[in-house]
């Protein structure tokens, strides 16, 4: 495995990071070491690693910079800064698994639990008094439900989201689109020092002095998806930053939830694009709580988990159809299959994304994934348009 300071050198290399990391771990990434790579010459990077000559002249260049390494683990260390690679224990489970995950990842505050059940609530920075009514209604009982609130920091409706979970005693995480050490907003420094004063957590996965460039912003609305089971969006116009956070959450297969507003509001607009596109609308706390299950077990055993498949195609249909020709149907569905298939089946009663069904049944991912697969051959299951999996009607 590559040594942690190589790929954070790697990293620091504008226009480089995590092509090139991803390129070497596929290509003998767990025999190569950073003594050899560090003289590789532009030839050896397009040769071996296939990188194309204007890449490998900035990895070559941003390797000799040994400057530029030793100053930022300075950094680290006098400001006591955590960080960890793509390829670390400490890096969040959930972030890893959306496609080209951030390599680095720097923080202050806790570290992360890869139980917790984490929703995003993103919307509008030039939110009104209806949204931070909305926020500071809903987010109570979201924290009682033991959710964890990941956002922005930006000011608005992410603001809002963090000071309500502090005052509910929960933990929150920030992620900026700028670096540790270039705080933006400054006018939220005293709201992040409170966040990681109460075991919460700021990150960032850019450098530790990188400024708040626009260009940022998508990628660090990339990270707030990846982390989140689900996305809340409150208030957003019809082109706004909380619409991309909701874009890729559909992107990684998370649920994506929105609040209603008033129709003639151009902060409604862009929660009713997604209601109409298929999010559940949200109208109280408990229809965010009741998406994760936690009105009943938080981790159901096998046994009840294929109790319920079994109950569920072979009375709660039967009994909504009331014949014989659903009855057969309904039962069908578990004709031939194995006792995890019928678990799968169980977990897709109402639709639900691929991070439900882990949570759901706690099988292996790529076990859910192959058997998602056949049964979607055998027509059992199917994902609508949405990407969220359900049984078949």
């Amino acid at each position: 495995m590559l040594d942690r300071n190589f790929i954070l050198h790697l990293s620091l290399i504008e226009g480089v990071g995590s092509a090139v990391v991803a390129a070497i771990m596929k290509n003998k990434g767990s025999d190569v070491k950073a003594s050899d790579l560090y003289s590789f010459s532009m030839q050896d990077w397009m040769q071996v690693y296939g990188l194309k000559e204007a890449t490998a002249a900035k990895v070559v260049d941003g390797l000799f910079d040994k400057i530029m390494l030793t100053t930022e683990l300075d950094l680290i260390a006098r400001h006591d800064i955590k960080w960890a690679s793509l390829f670390d224990d400490e890096y969040p489970q959930l972030l890893r698994e959306i496609y080209m995950p951030p390599i680095i990842l720097y923080w202050r505050g806790g570290d992360f639990n890869n139980r917790d059940k984490c929703l995003a609530i993103v919307g509008a920075r030039a939110s009104n008094d209806y949204g931070m009514r909305v926020v500071h209604t809903l987010v109570p009982d979201v924290v009682s439900a033991g959710l964890v609130v990941v956002s922005g920091g930006a000011l608005g409706i992410d603001t809002h989201a963090h000071r309500a979970t502090l005052n509910s005693g929960g933990k929150t995480i920030v992620v900026l689109g700028s670096g540790l050490l270039n705080l933006y907003p400054l006018s939220n420094t005293k709201l992040f020092d409170a966040i990681i004063g109460n075991g919460g957590i700021v990150l960032s996965s850019f450098p530790l002095r990188f400024a708040p460039l626009a260009r940022n912003f998508p990628a660090r609305n990339r990270i707030i998806a990846g982390l989140s089971h689900a996305c809340l969006v409150v208030q957003a116009a019809e082109k706004s930053g909380a619409l991309i956070t909701a874009h890729y959450a559909l992107e990684q297969g998370r649920d994506v939830f929105a609040i209603p507003g008033m129709f003639d509001d151009e902060l409604s607009v862009g929660c009713h694009n997604l209601i109409k596109r298929g999010a559940k609308l949200i109208a109280s706390a408990h229809d965010i709580i009741e998406e994760y299950g936690i009105a009943r077990s938080a981790v159901p055993d096998k046994q009840l988990m294929l109790h319920d498949a079994v109950q569920y195609v072979k009375k709660e249909r039967v009994e909504t159809k009331n014949n014989n020709a659903t009855a057969v149907k309904a039962t069908s569905l578990l004709d031939g299959c194995t006792d995890v298939q019928k678990i799968i089946i169980g977990a897709c009663a109402i639709p639900v994304s691929l991070d439900d069904i882990i949570q759901k049944t706690e099988l292996d991912v790529s076990q859910i994934q192959s058997e998602l697969f056949n049964l979607q051959l055998d027509g059992k299951v199917s994902q609508n348009f949405v990407g969220m999996w359900v049984c078949a009607q």
